[in-house]
């Protein structure tokens, strides 16, 4: 996108792995990390207690503010806002069982982006399982005032926590604020060949205009 400086909120930031990754790309981004896992959010501080424009976040993000039960899964990179599923085949992993449960303080996008004034969201990543559609619901304003550029969110295919959304489910929210899917990545299977999970990069119409359509036509 040519940008350098570029705005990132990183949803479920777990314990910095996203965030290494757009620090080394982009040194100089102002990079908000949202973790309600107390062990994880802990972690972050530690990690970027010298990085001045790491700003850490003890709050989990859904459609709304207050407090929500947190699932803490033995596997702490599944902890999530929804329970495990318990109606269908289970495709978390068996080591993901949820071993205890939590309060957790929740904000919504459109609350802390106007709590804490920030203009415009260049990249918004999430991976808060299965809560990513809660998240963009707590988006609403944010997404029709064109703030955000790009969405690079964990998309699931089939049902791993109660009342989770599928891709299509995402899809069509987004569609509704004129952003469209580029590309799929890391998808992951099950051991009967259904395809689990994976990631998904959706663009606004301005970055589709101003970068991708700029490319020359297909041969």
């Amino acid at each position: 996108m040519g940008i350098t400086k570029p705005v990132i909120f990183d949803i479920g930031a777990h314990r910095g792995e996203t965030v290494e990754e757009y620090r080394a790309r982009f040194p100089e981004s102002v990079i908000y990390c949202f973790e309600p896992f107390p062990d994880s959010s802990e972690a972050l501080k530690k990690k970027f207690c010298n990085d001045p424009i790491t700003a850490i976040i003890s709050l989990a993000v859904a459609d709304g503010p207050g407090e929500r039960m947190l699932y803490i899964n033995e596997i702490d990179a599944t902890n999530s806002l929804l329970p495990e599923a318990t109606t269908s085949r289970r495709y978390l992993p068996k080591q993901a069982f949820t071993k205890s449960m939590i309060q957790a303080e929740v904000t919504s996008i459109d609350e802390f982006i106007r709590n804490h004034h920030v203009n415009t969201v260049d990249i918004l990543k999430m991976d808060i399982q299965g809560g990513e559609l809660m998240a963009l619901k707590g988006a609403a304003e944010t997404l029709k005032g064109k703030t955000v550029s790009v969405i690079y969110t964990e998309i699931m295919f089939i049902p791993h926590y109660e009342k989770q959304p599928l891709l299509y489910e995402i899809w069509n929210f987004l569609s509704e604020f004129g952003y469209t899917l580029f590309d799929l990545y890391n998808l992951h299977r099950a051991t009967n060949g259904q395809l689990r999970f994976g990631d998904a990069l959706f663009v606004n119409q301005d970055v589709r205009r101003r970068v991708i359509d700029r490319y020359p036509q297909e041969p």
